[in-house]
């Protein structure tokens, strides 16, 4: 699908959709709990599915809020992780808590993502992963998983550690999970901590090591998914942009590292003003400048930063941006390509961009949208301030996380043709 937008100003209000992450983590713990737990405003997107569908292979059963959990038997089934680096990194320990092969597959860019750091851990521990040359998928792994002693990178993403959070309490004996590199994006860490607690997992955080004890039993219990600091992001530029925009569902006291938006937007110059009270944000017109933006903790800010920062004042030097180039496309790349043809001068090495702003846009030109949902829904907002109508290539890759974007764009006034 292809969408056409005509730069029209976006303003009024909107409910944030609820957090991916913390629908993955959710539906996970529910899952492991045996009995009958309900989890309210699980995201409905592609990757959510794909994380379904994966532990339906373990037994475990979905009824629209109510997930009826505890790991049973394994149907010899192949799973199907479709295009969810989640999906795969959170489930491929607790498979491994089976003593059969159990297969893993992936589609898109999935099969390319890497998974050194589990392929490490599990041969250390004598245990079955195997992989075609040149390629992480198809993965064969089976278990069974061992308590002890996991030394794992930290500096490649926190979804692998997530995975051994959720799995190694279900262990008869003690394990201890020791990092040994400077640990990136510990906020999504401390969302799964978050989450494991409130189902009754207990986990000791002593840095470099998560000290996990064994033979621990997850707890039924009901749920509710708050909204998605990651996906407002988009619409909190937007308000920049354009506004005024009135975000609702979004909680002050939340662990989602990807909150840390609102931070730097403060910082580059914008107006947002906070109602705790009533989980409120509204973002108001303004005239941002360029900063120095630390990506290492906050890859999924990238492209709507990015994009931000092409219509800000001066340059805006992006630092620790590698692990951008492994997302579903490589988005500094892809980001970089679609900037250039709106008239955007931008550099870059693996690590770094540098983005120097402009005050309008180009306009009638095509953009890839790269199948890849940041992407596209980076540079629909960055249509606001183009110069004659945007065509974005791909766009139906939104489904993967935000399958009603363009509905909440038309709600703001946003004006697009689909084909």
């Amino acid at each position: 699908m292809n969408v056409t937008i005509d730069p029209k100003p976006l303003k009024g209000n909107l409910s944030v959709i609820s957090s991916k992450s913390l629908s993955h983590r959710y539906v996970i713990a529910s899952s492991l709990a045996d009995g009958l737990s309900r989890v309210h405003h699980v995201l409905a997107s592609e990757d959510l599915v794909a994380t379904k569908e994966a532990l339906s292979h373990f037994g475990i059963s979905f009824d629209g809020d109510f997930i009826y959990g505890g790991l049973k038997e394994y149907d010899q089934k192949v799973i199907d992780c479709h295009e969810s680096g989640s999906t795969l990194r959170f489930l491929i320990p607790l498979a491994m808590l089976f003593e059969e092969k159990i297969t893993f597959i992936g589609q898109g860019r999935l099969p390319l993502r890497p998974l050194d750091v589990y392929k490490d851990v599990f041969l250390k521990k004598h245990l079955t992963f195997e992989q075609p040359v040149n390629q992480e998928l198809p993965l064969t792994v089976k278990g069974p998983l061992k308590p002890g002693r996991y030394q794992v990178r930290g500096d490649v993403s926190s979804q692998f550690i997530t995975g051994l959070l959720f799995a190694l309490p279900l262990l008869k004996e003690d394990s201890v999970i020791e990092i040994t590199t400077p640990l990136e994006s510990k906020s999504y860490i401390d969302l799964t901590l978050d989450v494991l607690t409130s189902f009754g997992i207990k986990i000791i955080d002593v840095p470099p090591f998560y000290y996990v004890p064994g033979n621990q039993t997850y707890q039924v219990r009901e749920s509710s998914v708050e909204g998605d600091y990651s996906q407002a992001a988009f619409f909190m530029v937007a308000g920049v942009l354009s506004g005024p925009i009135c975000l609702n569902n979004l909680y002050d006291q939340s662990k989602q590292g990807d909150k840390k938006v609102t931070s730097i937007l403060q910082q580059m110059g914008a107006t947002l003003v906070f109602d705790n009270m009533n989980h409120q944000v509204t973002i108001y017109p303004s005239q941002t400048h360029g900063i120095e933006i630390d990506l290492s903790d906050i890859p999924d800010l990238g492209p709507i930063l990015m994009a931000l920062a092409a219509v800000s004042q001066g340059t805006t030097h992006f630092t620790h941006a590698k692990r951008l180039r492994v997302k579903e496309s490589d988005r500094i790349e892809s980001m970089e390509k679609a900037l250039r043809l709106l008239g955007v001068h931008v550099t870059s090495t693996e690590d770094e961009v540098w983005i120097e702003g402009r005050e309008s846009l180009l306009g009638d030109v095509v953009l890839d949208g790269c199948n890849d949902h940041r992407i596209v829904m980076a540079l629909a907002i960055l249509s606001i301030k183009a110069s004659g109508k945007i065509t974005i290539t791909g766009a139906e890759a939104i489904e993967k996380s935000y399958p009603t974007f363009f509905e909440d764009y038309r709600h703001l006034g946003g004006c697009i043709d689909e084909s």
